[in-house]
């Protein structure tokens, strides 16, 4: 009766909480307010590095239902034209003074041109000091890619699986993209053979999954050994997107048992470090960990965000246009959007959930106030819902706590699907206007 009470109780909190979040993305996140920039604008230069160069290259071959990515069909010529202006844009950053700890290189598929991929990467290198290269790839790039090339470029490859389940592969149209369960465990353990630190992607909350499903899928990803396993629920978003994922989404009381089932399934041999991501307890420590989207970072590319200080700076969505900008001069970069105090705060506040610890002498000196005070109703609401256990001054998270940390970064990555959808419609400022400005 108390566990049916426990998960009832955390029902109504999450589905609460799914409601507030929604109404806060579309408050904070609305893009009416963005600025368009109508020159290239010399920026503040920090102090101190940029955590993360974010690279997005925006093309596939062929593009999966659910994802909201900015990717369009590729095409080479249109792509080699692109990595030359990608190109360009770092020569311009790096020249103003920026300097970043670690770069992130996402997609689209990051590896559809090897040979433009190394020579980006080489040039990063060439130029300024990094500590760590993420990239994204597709399974199938460890089958018909070259990727020893990329041996002493690329320190983490994070794979995009989902799932080893053909049920769940044919559903979403990835099976016949990418080959069976048992084909892409082969690609990975290729990858695990050559780059330093992999991660592999998964995904639960399909409407075909049950809790047994969600450990069975995760007991081929054990197997693999792979560094790191990342674990998201279904991204339904609140825009456009929704409709598509809707269709591939099981019930959302479904996902709390399923996070359980991850938690169970991962807890021998990994650690948890985010209720979404986690890194193995065996062999030699982790080098180089998960990005964290949200963090303070510098995009770059048609469709990148970045976001530092107290805005975030919206690159243009239209390939052409970019290209355009860059080869005039101009940054890739087309408006931008001012961040309020709150917006930020709220990050600050999913980020300590997410580390399963709330510290109050963190807080004091990040917003000058305590816990309580600085977020008074996310106290209450998470005290109510069995999320905190008290620890001397600090919170420490339940697993109800961990789930809805997990929920939050679910808000967030629908924020950022919300804002991917909304930079799609802003108006392109065109290059003679531009150029008369």
């Amino acid at each position: 009766m108390n566990k049916f009470l426990s998960s009832s109780r955390l029902n109504i909190a999450t589905n609460s909480l799914d409601w507030v979040m929604g109404q806060t993305i579309r408050h904070s996140l609305n893009l009416n307010d963005a600025v368009a920039i109508d020159e290239l604008q010399q920026l503040s230069v920090p102090d101190k590095p940029i955590e993360t160069l974010y690279i997005h290259i925006p093309f596939c071959h062929t593009l999966c239902r659910y994802c909201s990515f900015h990717k369009i069909k590729f095409k080479e010529s249109l792509a080699r034209e692109y990595f030359k202006a990608l190109r360009q844009e770092i020569r311009q950053v790096i020249t103003q003074g920026f300097r970043f700890n670690r770069v992130y290189i996402g997609g689209g598929t990051t590896t559809i041109l090897e040979d433009e991929l190394i020579e980006t990467i080489e040039l990063i290198k060439s130029l300024t000091t990094v500590r760590e290269v993420t990239c994204e790839s597709d399974p199938i790039y460890f089958k018909e890619g070259n990727p020893h090339l990329l041996k002493g470029l690329v320190d983490r490859m994070s794979i995009g699986i989902q799932s080893f389940d053909d049920n769940i592969l044919k559903m979403v149209g990835r099976f016949e993209k990418f080959g069976s369960g048992l084909q892409q465990a082969e690609y990975v353990s290729r990858a695990i053979e050559i780059i330093p630190t992999v991660n592999i992607d998964m995904m639960y909350g399909f409407k075909v999954q049950t809790p047994e499903a969600v450990a069975i899928d995760l007991a081929q990803a054990i197997r693999l050994h792979p560094d790191q396993i990342t674990t998201y629920p279904l991204t339904l978003g609140i825009g456009k997107n929704r409709k598509k994922a809707g269709c591939l989404a099981g019930e959302p009381e479904a996902l709390w048992p399923q996070f359980l089932a991850v938690k169970a399934a991962l807890a021998e041999h990994y650690v948890m470090e985010f209720p979404w991501t986690f890194s193995r307890n065996f062999g030699q420590p982790v080098e180089n960990k998960y990005v964290l989207d949200g963090e303070d970072c510098f995009g770059v590319g048609s469709g990148a965000f970045g976001r530092f200080g107290e805005q975030f700076r919206i690159s243009s969505f239209d390939i052409p246009d970019y290209i355009d900008r860059i080869n005039t001069g101009l940054s890739g970069t087309c408006y931008t959007k001012p961040l309020q105090h709150k917006a930020l705060s709220q990050h600050y506040f999913m980020m300590m959930m997410g580390y399963g610890l709330l510290d109050n002498q963190q807080c004091k000196a990040h917003t000058g106030k305590s816990l309580w005070q600085a977020f008074p109703l996310e106290m209450s609401f998470l005290i109510s819902a069995g999320a905190l256990r008290k620890q001397g001054d600090n919170y420490i998270t339940t697993d109800e706590g961990q789930f809805i940390a997990l929920k939050m970064f679910s808000g967030f990555l629908s924020g950022m699907d919300y804002l991917r959808e909304q930079a799609r419609e802003l108006p392109i400022n065109t290059i003679d206007t531009l150029v008369r400005a």
